[in-house]
Parts: structure tokens; sequence; C-alpha cells
């Protein structure tokens, strides 16, 4: 029999929970100073300053509850106004994306994010004091009317007074619902092409810039906390005030194991991050697990487990999933019973109860009265005296107190389950205050830093003197054709053709029409997708090109899109077949061998027809080959893996050419050069993975998703192996070579597993 005493009385071990740790990384500290020396210059398209002014005025009307002083529909104004600027705000930080990766500088992306919070800011207390002028001048042009109407004079006075009154709620509920724009705009439009390019601890969370405290210069204002959070007190002698509650948090976790598994990781990674991470102001250890908020679900939230347990059981789960279900439940049981018995020691229970249990009712007397006069009635008698003789010097009725003391009866009727319940969304609430006021603080910081320039004179002086950051959007660049500074090469190469010629002319078949409705024609239909053309076309195979141009980063993708493009290619065909096979025609097998190079193509002219001439062309040809006589080695391959390069001459003779003298068998296989596998490298973020093959060998693959011109996003994965040296005679194997080979894999096993490390 389990001694309850005992049992709760020491913290359980955190080590079998999956806990994240929550890290922002946010830096400017590499970037150039403006023409101050003091902040750095940031220039963003005027278009967006118009369409953030036009969503903030119908936001402020909307908040104000001022609709019926000015015209027009709000409501579907308001909606326009929002997908407006979220076009124009996609669009110039897509711009800051697109330029941090041309300059291989992830700052700059920070630099327009931060810039934009800035603007939306500074533009919300504009707008206002626009608000608040436009009233008092309302006020005056009726008070010189000829139709002067003293009712609705004292109506407009009102309302101007209850604007002013509730300045600061005004202003923090258009911040939010426009930085809610801001914060769609990164997880929805955004975040694919970041993942694509940058490192995901070079990502700001999704929550970043959904920020209460951002809207308020008091942190601490009661109104903020019980709307946004859960409200405290502001005086040190209380015990629920902010700092003695996260001292109370961070000891009972201290007591824990938290994060200690992880402690030599951990110290790697501050060691990597260093000059970004965040934690708290003190520098506390504990910070990232505690600021991740959905780690307080998996160490706290057992009500939530038991559920999952029961339903599990009815449904005849396993009984390992039921096992683990069960030992999760106790260790959140055990934890939650300790913060309770903590906080009950130091009186916190009834305050937290309270604070919850009065939100439906708060709202009658705040204002004039401040939440916490109301909670201090709800849970302190000596004080009820003094808040009745407030509400009479402010000729408010006594009866009015009959909800205030329906709420006493449930504080005090409050069940142990309830009492938990509320201290589990106590934590939740608190540590999310807790997390938002560390980002409002790193964000205003790097806000502080910036110098939004709109003077003429100014923005000519420093981008003159290239020290202007510029985020425009697309029309306001200046467009002209770029130079080609580097291209990709593209061979498909269809195995067999002659015998699949020969066989339908046999059969009284057009192999021409063949070709072109199961290979050439779809093929042709995505090439737009991925920015590729046409080089050349013949029977059995098909040469495409991307090129990259100066100054135009957004399109610095072409070796991730010739791998996308290479593996649609191949999806497209295995359909063609399944149709074929079941018509009894047959099927095509391709080659495919992808080439970068760091250069121009050359171009000769035949009348009016542009000629190709590049070694890329050559090497892509070797690359998209396959050996007759590893053809016949390889009966029954593998399916996972379609490509095997094999090296049967000396290795000076492999150092004497800039030819590939390489053997490939490659069925169905796409090969890409260490070359172009270096340029995609740079061009997307690459994970590396160890995937477990057959014979328990490890094969090394890297994984990143590329963004396509329609908008839509592909993962990748790429297989690196080293080439096999074997002798010339019987092919067989002698031992790996230092040299390495990059496969573009396309079988759905291997992008499963990948998906479930996602």
């Amino acid at each position: 029999m389990i001694n309850f005493p005992s049992f709760f009385s020491k913290p359980p071990s955190l080590k079998q929970l999956s806990l994240k740790r929550y890290l922002v990384s946010l830096s400017l500290g590499r970037l150039v100073f403006g023409v101050d020396g003091i902040h750095i210059d940031v220039h963003i398209s005027p278009q967006v300053h118009k369409a953030l002014k036009r969503a903030i005025s119908v936001s402020m009307i909307k908040h104000s509850r001022t609709e019926s002083f000015f015209e027009v529909d709000r409501k579907e104004r308001r909606e326009n106004e929002k997908m407006a600027l979220r076009h124009v705000c996609t669009n110039v930080l897509l711009e800051g994306i697109n330029t941090a990766k041309a300059e291989s500088e992830v700052q700059i992306d920070f630099l327009g994010q931060v810039a934009l919070a800035k603007m939306f800011l500074e533009e919300i207390q504009n707008e206002y004091r626009k608000l608040t002028a436009k009233l008092e001048n309302i006020i005056r042009t009726h008070e010189l009317s000829r139709h002067y109407d003293q009712l609705e004079w004292l109506k407009m006075k009102e309302k101007l007074i209850e604007v002013k009154h509730n300045q600061r709620r005004i202003v923090r509920l258009v911040g939010e619902e426009l930085f809610q724009v801001l914060a769609d705009v990164q997880a929805r439009n955004l975040k694919n092409i970041r993942e694509s390019n940058f490192p995901a601890e070079y990502i700001l969370p999704d929550n970043f810039f959904v920020n209460p405290t951002l809207h308020t210069d008091d942190v601490a204002d009661d109104f903020l906390l019980v709307d946004a959070y859960v409200l405290l007190s502001q005086r040190s002698d209380e015990p629920d005030n902010f700092n003695s509650l996260k001292s109370i948090i961070d000891g009972l976790f201290g007591e824990t194991d938290l994060g200690r598994e992880n402690a030599d990781d951990t110290e790697h990674e501050n060691r990597e991050t260093k000059e970004t991470d965040i934690s708290s102001a003190d520098g506390h250890a504990l910070d990232p697990w505690l600021m991740e908020i959905d780690n307080i679900d998996l160490m706290f939230n057992c009500f939530h487990t038991r559920e999952q347990y029961k339903e599990a059981k009815k449904k005849k789960k396993s009984k390992i999933i039921l096992l683990e279900l069960k030992s999760w439940m106790k260790i959140q049981e055990k934890l939650l019973h300790l913060f309770y018995r903590k906080f009950k020691k130091a009186r916190l229970l009834k305050l937290i109860v309270a604070a919850y249990e009065m939100q439906s009712v708060y709202r009658n007397y705040c204002p004039p009265l401040r939440p916490a006069q109301v909670r201090e009635y709800l849970v302190k008698r000596r004080s009820r005296r003094s808040l009745l003789r407030e509400l009479k010097r402010r000729k408010m009725s006594v009866n009015t107190l009959a909800p205030l003391h329906e709420t006493i009866l449930r504080i005090n009727g409050c069940s142990t389950r309830d009492k938990k319940e509320h201290l589990l969304s106590f934590l939740k609430d608190f540590l999310r205050y807790h997390r938002d006021r560390e980002n409002g603080r790193l964000l205003k910081q790097a806000m502080e830093t910036i110098n939004l320039v709109t003077d003429e004179k100014i923005l000519l002086l420093s981008k003159n003197n290239r020290l202007l950051y510029e985020y425009p959007l697309p029309e306001e660049r200046i467009k002209e054709e770029k130079p080609i500074i580097s291209h990709v090469i593209l061979k498909a190469d269809i195995r067999g053709s002659m015998d699949i010629t020969h066989k339908m002319r046999v059969r009284g078949l057009n192999p021409a029409s063949y070709f072109s409705l199961n290979f050439f024609d779809p093929i042709s239909e995505i090439l737009g997708d991925y920015d590729a053309s046409k080089v050349f076309i013949e029977g059995d195979a098909i040469i495409l090109s991307i090129f990259e141009n100066e100054d135009t980063a957004q399109g610095w993708y072409s070796v991730a899109r010739a791998c996308g493009l290479a593996v649609n290619m191949l999806q497209i065909v295995r359909q063609y077949n399944v149709k074929n096979q079941q018509h009894d025609l047959p099927v095509l097998e391709l080659g495919i061998g992808i080439c970068y190079l760091q250069s121009p193509p050359a171009f000769l002219f035949d009348g009016d027809s542009r000629i190709m001439i590049s070694h890329a062309i050559n090497l892509s040809d070797r690359l998209s080959s396959c050996d007759k006589k590893l053809r016949k080695c390889f009966k029954n391959p593998d399916p996972t893996f379609n490509l095997f390069v094999f090296q049967h001459v000396r290795d000076e003779d492999v150092g004497a050419t800039a030819d590939d003298l390489s053997l490939r068998y490659n069925v169905n296989g796409i090969e890409l050069e260490p070359g172009g596998f270096a340029k995609l490298s740079r061009e997307i973020n690459l994970k590396s993975i160890a995937y477990p093959a057959k014979n328990n060998e490890k094969v090394t693959l890297y994984t990143g998703i590329v963004p396509t011109l329609s908008g839509n996003y592909q993962r990748l994965v790429i297989r690196e192996a080293a080439i096999l040296k074997v002798k010339p005679e019987t092919m067989e194997v002698i031992g790996p070579t230092s040299r390495k080979y990059y496969e573009v894999c396309t079988h759905p096993a291997v992008y499963e597993f990948i998906d479930t490390l996602s």
C-alpha cells in the first residue's frame, strides 16, 4: 500500500517526459550603424506605412466604440484593410529573408521583423492621438453649429472622457489585433521559407509577436494581468507578487531533475548561441523549460492524462501504452500535489482561486474600481468596509454587490480538485506572463537600436553611404535584366528507349506519341513551378536548365529546385507506368543527373535559335548514365535506393582528368554532383539524419524543404555515400574511397521515416 505522505514528499523524476526548451535567438549586433553612428537605419516601403495607418484607424474606432461618430461600414472595411496589411507585410518581410539569404546574414531578417514591429507600435500611439483629436474637433464643430443640441453635446463629451479614461485598454486591444496579423504572416506565410533557409534556432517562435505586454508601458497593470494572464499583487508585502511567486516556482523546480539530464547538451548549446539565447533577467537556468508552456501540461496535467488513460482502456490499447499513461499520470499527480502543498502553505491558493472566479464579474465594478480592489473584497473581510465606502463615494449602489457575494460562496466552496485545476491554469498563465515579459524586454531593446528613416535627406545620405537597410515591395525594385551568374543542368535519360520503340512498332503503335504523352508533355507542365527551361530534347532524353541571376536572391534556389523537379519527374513517370502496365504497354525507366556550375553558360546563335554551351551538360550526361555490366549485376536491387557509383580505375587516373570516369548503376535514380550538393547546403537548411538501412548499415541522409515558384514547399532527402572501388575485371568490391556521391531519394519509405522525426 502506498504511503501517501512519503509518496508526495519528494519531487518525481521528470526525465521520461519529452520536455522541450524555449530559446529565442534575436541579435542585431553584426549589422552596421547608420548615419548617426548610434542606430541602425531602416527604410520600410511607404506603402506598408499607408496600409498600416488605415488598418489601425478602423481598428481604433472599433475598440473605442466610436462607430457612430464616423461613417463607412467598419466591419467590412476592417477585414479589407487587414488583408491589405497582411499582403504588404508578407512582401517586405520576404524581401528581408531573400536579402538575408543573399548576404548570408540572418540578422537582416531579424532587423525587418523588429523594424516592422516598431512601426506598428509607434503608429498605434499616433492613431490614438489622432482619434482623440478628431473627437475634440467634432465637439468643437457641434458647439459652433446653428443646430446645437445640448444632449448630443453631452454624449460626445462623455464618449471623449471614456476614450481618454480607457486609453490603455484601447491601445492594447488595437495592438493585439494588429500584431495578430503580423504573427499570422510569420506563421502562415513565411515559416516554411525561413525553415528552408535558416536553422531552427534562428527562427523566432510563433508566439513571439503575440505578446500583450508589448502594448503597455506598465507590464504590471491590473487590467492587463486580469484580461491577458492572471491577476497578481503589486505590493511587496503580499505573497502573490511576481518576484515572490517566481522565487517559489524556481525553488520547487530546483528540487527536481528538470534539465539535468541534458546538462552537457545545454552547455554546448549555450556556447553555440551565447549572444542570443533568452534566459530570465537573472539568467536562471530553468527558464528555457518553464517558458515552453506546453511543458507545464506535460508535467502537471494529470486530469487530461487520466482521461487519455480511460479512453485507452476503453479502446483496449496495449499494456505498454496503458502502463506509460499510468506512469506519466503518477508523475503529474505527485508534482502537482507538491506544488499544491507549497502554495497552500504560502497562503496563495485562495488568492489564485479568487483571481479566476472573479473573471466573470469584475467588469461590473472596474472601472472605476481596480481589479485588485475587487479581489481584496472577495478574500479579505477587513477590506470590505473600505470598498463599500469607495462605492458610496462614487455613487454606486450597494445592491450591486450580489454577484460578489455569490463569487465569495464559490471561492469558499471550491473543492481540492477545483483548486488544483486553478493552480494548473495559474502556472501556465503566470509562466506565459514571465515569457512574454522577457520577450517584450528583448524586442524593445532591439527596437531602441533602430531608426525608421523617413526624412528624405537622411534617407539619401544613408543610402549613398551604403548604411541603409531597405525593405521595399517587389514592384518598387528597379526591374532590369540581371546577368546570369550560375546555372544548373538537369539531364533525364530514358532507359531502353530503342527496345521500347521496337516493341511499339511491332504492335503497330506510335512510339513518338507514347513518349510525348508519358514523358515530355507532363514534364513540360511543371517546369514553371521550378523556374526551369528546356535546353535540348531528343527521342529518349531531355536536358533542362535553371539560371541564377545577379541581385535576385529570391531565385537563388537553382539546385534545390532542380532536385525537386527531378523528384517530381520520377513521380509523374511512375504514375503513368501504373496505367501502362494495366494496358500491357511498356514502362519507362529514367536516370537523372544534376550538375551545378558557379559561372554562366556560353551561348551561340543559329539564326534566332540560342544554343547553350556548358561543361555541365557533359557532366550531367555522365551522371544520368547506367553501365550495362552493372545493370546485369543488380538483378534484384534494394528498391529504397536507385543509385550506386563505383571507381574501376586507379586513383591517379581519376585525379589526372576533369572528366568523370566512374561507373554507375542509375535506374530511376537521381545523382547530384558534389559541387551541386555544396550549393544546395547553402540554398536551404539541411539537417543530417542517420537512416537505419538493411544489414544494420547506417546511411547518412540530409533533408530540407525547397520553395517552388507557385508558393508551395517540397521536402528533399539526399543520401550521401562513398564511391566504392572495384576490380575492373570482376567488379568485386575492394572497399570505399574517400570520394562521395549524392542521390536525391524518391522512395516513400524514406520520406515516411523523415516525417516520423518531425
